[in-house]
């Protein structure tokens, strides 16, 4: 009797034992779904171009009234600045933020100028580059800057007059600019990937940049190619790879013999990567799919008056990289997120500004929706 008792301990040891091994070999789900866990409310109203979120709490640029808000994961704002557009004390037109480790936000320009914020959002310092910005504009809440070891990686070319609008920039000149504030001196970096469809004598629309750091490595994507490229910064901006990332839906202007003329925005919308979120090994990609010329054209999406109908059709979605486990399902987010802050880890929450102009309502303060992925 002992004998079988002890027989069936063993067989039910043995048995929980290779449940358990079986469950610690079984990789995770590579397919995720986003959840809308919450939302928040900021007392605050105005233009937003660019926001940012880090460390607990988010960061809003008004360009209405040249103002920088910051917030916390309650809603509360912390600090509100209002600042000089002329004179020595001037903050100009951002063109792209990031958030230092220090809570400390460093914000690039179309002019020669990096702005540096303190915590509370006093401005502390300005560093000069060595050279005009041949940049006209940018996008709404690009992500082009970012810090490596004690430099400032960001775009802005202008490099010996260089402008970005002439045919094969993007060929045949370094994209980036490694800014050292201490010297206050500017390196060129980054070349061309020889994956990118920009790597040919063909012509498209001008792409923006987008850039993400994760310790040494940097990802980088031009933003009507549906690919991202990986570098080694420690061994002088060296490719080492491209990810293609093969959307369901990405409509661009085909590569042309001539020039490109004024199409996006015309007769089509072309789709493009809005940000690019690193973290360790793994890569997030924020990309819209554009409008095709069949369904612009048939909805009449040239009229001002129906531009809030954009988010219906420029679809929204977000994709993981993992190397080992490759290309995650495509996320789908709803048509009443304008656009997402920030994305600091796979296991955090994170924030997204909401589109009251498709939503339809007018109201006297910013709602950000607390979004967290999850794995099926």
């Amino acid at each position: 009797m002992k004998n079988n008792i002890l027989g069936i301990c063993l067989f039910s040891i043995s048995l929980f034992a290779c449940k358990t091994e079986i469950e610690q070999n079984t990789p995770e789900s590579n397919v995720w779904e986003l959840e809308i866990v919450d939302s928040i409310q900021v007392d605050y109203l105005g233009r937003i171009w660019s926001a940012d979120f880090k460390n607990g709490y988010g960061y809003l640029k008004d360009i209405s009234t040249n103002s920088l808000v910051k917030f916390d994961t309650l809603g509360k704002i912390i600090s509100q600045k209002t600042y000089p557009e002329q004179g020595p004390f001037a903050v100009y037109f951002f063109s792209s933020t990031a958030i230092s480790e220090n809570d400390e936000l460093y914000a690039s320009t179309y002019r020669e100028v990096i702005h540096h914020f303190d915590k509370d959002l006093n401005l502390l310092k300005n560093y000069e580059m060595p050279f005009i910005s041949e940049s006209r504009g940018g996008r709404r809440n690009a992500k082009n800057i970012g810090f490596w070891k004690d430099k400032i990686l960001l775009w802005y070319p202008g490099r010996d007059g260089i402008s970005p609008y002439i045919e094969h920039f993007y060929r045949d000149y370094p994209l980036l600019e490694l800014f050292d504030p201490a010297s206050q001196t500017s390196d060129s970096l980054i070349r061309l990937a020889p994956t990118s469809k920009f790597n040919s004598d063909l012509f498209f629309d001008t792409p923006s940049i987008q850039f993400s750091i994760s310790g040494d490595y940097l990802y980088l994507a031009l933003g009507n190619d549906p690919q991202v490229h990986r570098y080694s910064l420690a061994e002088e901006g060296k490719w080492l790879e491209s990810i293609p990332f093969k959307p369901s839906e990405f409509h661009v202007i085909e590569g042309q013999k001539k020039p490109v003329g004024y199409v996006s925005g015309n007769t089509m919308y072309e789709a493009t990567i809005e940000s690019l979120y690193s973290m360790e090994d793994t890569l997030v990609v924020y990309y819209n799919g554009g409008i095709s010329e069949e369904i612009f054209q048939q909805y009449d999406l040239k009229k001002p008056e129906n531009y809030p109908m954009y988010p219906d059709f420029r679809k929204q979605f977000l994709k993981i990289y993992h190397p080992e486990s490759g290309l995650s399902n495509e996320i789908i987010l709803p048509p009443s997120i304008d656009f997402i802050l920030n994305i600091e880890s796979l296991n955090k929450p994170f924030y997204a500004l909401r589109h009251d102009e498709y939503l339809g309502e007018e109201q006297d303060y910013l709602i950000f929706y607390k979004l967290q992925l999850k794995r099926k």
